[in-house]
């Protein structure tokens, strides 16, 4: 709704500003226009002079060779016996590149400069005051106009005879419209940029601001050539019309086409790859040098050309994103098309004009529409800035109750988390349940905490009957459900392949089983340490894989060690492609009243308030104050230890503690 009006309020704006230009008919009836019956040459003086194709004053560089020389127009006129009771003046409007007026071989008036040190006025109305005594009254008149063209060479309004006072009207109002307004927009365009370059110093995440104040600055150096009339500082010092032409009638422009594609990917929000900015920019860095390659004004429009055709390349960038932006269904894209409204409308009309009446693309016209392009934009960038204000505003006002409102809702959430984290916890622990009640030969006790309900710890025991063949611990990385859920995967892979491969070496067997985890896992990332177990008639074997040692205490003889064994390097992990593992086998032996401990090294890396670590030692020194108590008091000895060395009992990994003991 807001855009609607916004639109209306300019459509409406630039209306009235056309009607009130409306000129008085009354002035126009008495005004004497020279419109047909004119001649030139390109000597001038006595030489003969040519009937002017279609009286046309807006083409007259092309009657020269190269498009470059003086050029004399002549016209014969008459005017009424009533101008020679008032003061009247002659109108020859925009004029380029320079001129002189003389009415009956009597030098009126001069406008922009000759070579050597050639420059225009730009866009700004040459009129004079004619003396009375320059004219017949009587007879006939002779009006002769000298033109320097350089490529440029043009008078692109109808000269006439008219009160001095109409004559200055005319001109002081041509001037605001097709000078001194672009002066105004120009200073405009300045402040617009040092307000939006500040906005984006102050707020760098918004790259349209940057993007937006370039494009004005851009804009307002290409506005110049519309009113350098204006300064004569200017253009009445030694600086060359070349050069001028080179960087605001050529450069600006290219770098301004650059500036719109930037605006266009920042405002539709599209990230850019470093190589499409690079080579983007080393494009206009061409194109823009082609004109500082012309060693005339003929050559240097010709390169201008190129460099367009350049930037026209560029521009399927932009309608890359306009594709993608619509597919996306972004509602930016259709501010952004909006926007473009006026261009679309003034390249029509300038197309229409070519195809059908063979008239020139109007650069004045294009000027135009593209500054109430810059406006528009301007104004959805304010309405954008507004709606945000409004919003922290709102929120500023209601910051108390929408904290409480959302506490409220991450409070619900958190709830909801809690309960299912528990439901799939307790869903584990089922899954974990093991009954050694029935074993006759061992005592088994487990201590087993998860970090965050669902633990990524995975202990399993294999039985046949009352007889224990084994024991595995296993630690997934990371933690949480994602961790609890691998545990599940590989609880049933472990033990397939543990019955599977029961006469088999135990380190072949933790290979195959590191072989199908990392096929049936896929892209998961989570990887695996553990340890395999198996208890033979003869000796007993261990496989460990990059997981914490096995501690075993001899009862006899009353040591207590981490069981390893001369000449074998155990090493690798479980899980990860190509990563290289040596799983070897070491056999050790147990009696009775020996003691096997396994844990996993949440255990060994709990900090305290020092940052100091529990260690293995802290391990061993739990397990050797109470290895006189039962197996099941061992056990609890160690989470309670951790909670006073830590002092918490919300450990920052998963825990798992395990004592078996030989009974015969």
């Amino acid at each position: 709704m807001k855009n609607r009006v916004l639109f209306l309020s300019i459509f409406i704006f630039f209306s009235c500003f056309l009607f009130s230009c409306k000129e008085n008919s009354n002035i126009l009836n008495n005004r004497v226009y020279l419109t047909s019956g004119w001649k030139y040459s390109d000597v001038g003086g006595p030489a003969e002079f040519y009937d002017l194709p279609n009286d046309d004053l807006t083409h007259l560089s092309s009657l020269l060779e190269n498009r470059t020389g003086y050029i004399f127009l002549k016209k014969n006129f008459t005017l009424p016996q009533a101008y020679k009771h008032k003061d009247f003046g002659l109108f020859v409007g925009r004029l380029k590149i320079a001129s002189k007026v003389y009415i009956n071989d009597n030098l009126i008036g001069q406008s922009g400069f000759f070579p050597p040190h050639e420059f225009t006025e730009g866009e700004r109305s040459s009129y004079y005051k004619v003396p009375k005594d320059y004219i017949n009254f009587s007879g006939t008149n002779t009006i002769t106009i000298c033109i320097w063209c350089h490529d440029y060479g043009t008078i692109r309004s109808v000269p006439f005879f008219s009160d001095y006072e109409d004559i200055v009207h005319k001109a002081e109002f041509d001037n605001l419209v097709n000078s001194k307004i672009y002066m105004i927009f120009s200073v405009v365009l300045l402040i617009v940029f040092l307000i939006y370059f500040f906005l984006y110093v102050l707020r760098r995440s918004e790259k349209e601001n940057l993007s937006f104040a370039v494009l004005c600055l851009s804009t307002a150096f290409y506005l110049l050539v519309f009113y350098i009339g204006e300064y004569s500082v200017i253009y009445k010092n030694k600086y060359s019309f070349l050069l001028f032409e080179k960087v605001f009638n050529g450069a600006a422009p290219l770098f301004t086409c650059y500036c719109i594609i930037n605006f266009t990917r920042d405002f539709l929000g599209y990230k850019e790859k470093t190589f499409g900015k690079a080579f983007r920019l080393a494009m206009t860095v061409f194109a823009v040098g082609l004109m500082f390659m012309g060693s005339d004004i003929v050559i240097t429009r010709k390169l201008l050309r190129i460099g367009f055709i350049i930037m026209i390349i560029l521009f399927i960038f932009p309608i890359k994103i306009f594709v993608i932006s619509i597919k996306n269904k972004e509602k930016k894209i259709l501010h952004f098309i909006l926007g473009f409204v006026p261009i679309y409308f003034s390249l029509l009309v300038q197309a229409i004009a070519y195809l059908c009446f063979k008239k020139n693309v109007n650069s004045l016209m294009l000027a135009s529409s593209w500054i109430i392009v810059i406006f528009l934009f301007l104004s959805m960038l304010i309405i954008r800035f507004v709606n945000l204000a409004n919003k922290v505003e709102y929120m500023n006002k209601n910051l108390e109750q929408l904290v409480s409102d959302r506490t409220d809702a991450l409070e619900k959430e958190k709830d909801r988390a809690l309960q299912e984290i528990e439901l799939a916890g307790f869903v584990q622990k089922s899954f974990y349940k093991i009954d050694t009640s029935e074993l006759k030969d061992w005592e088994l006790n487990i201590a087993f905490k998860a970090m965050a309900g669902v633990s990524g710890d995975l202990y399993i025991v294999f039985m046949s009957e009352n007889k224990l063949d084994g024991i595995g611990i296993f630690d997934i990385s990371g933690h949480g459900i994602a961790s609890g859920l691998v545990t599940m995967l590989v609880k049933n892979i472990i033990e397939q392949e543990f019955r599977k491969g029961i006469k088999k070496p135990l380190n072949e067997v933790m290979t195959k089983i590191n072989d199908r985890i990392i096929t049936e896992k896929g892209s998961i990332e989570n990887y695996l340490t553990g340890m395999l177990i198996r208890f033979n008639k003869d000796n007993y074997e261990l496989v460990n894989a990059g997981h914490p040692k096995a501690i075993l205490y001899k009862s006899q003889a009353g040591e207590v060690a981490p069981i390893e064994q001369e000449g074998i390097n155990q090493f690798g992990a479980i899980g990860i492609p190509d990563f290289p593992i040596n799983f070897e086998t070491v056999k050790f032996n147990m009696n009775k009243g020996d003691e096997l401990v396994l844990y996993t090294d949440g255990i060994t890396e709990c900090t305290n308030s020092e940052k100091q670590y529990f260690g293995v030692d802290g391990v061993l020194s739990v397990f050797k104050e109470n290895i006189w108590k039962n197996v099941e008091s061992q056990v609890n000895a160690l989470p309670a230890a951790l909670e006073k060395f830590s002092g918490t009992d919300n450990f920052n990994d998963d825990i798992t503690y395990i004592i078996l003991k030989k009974l015969v």
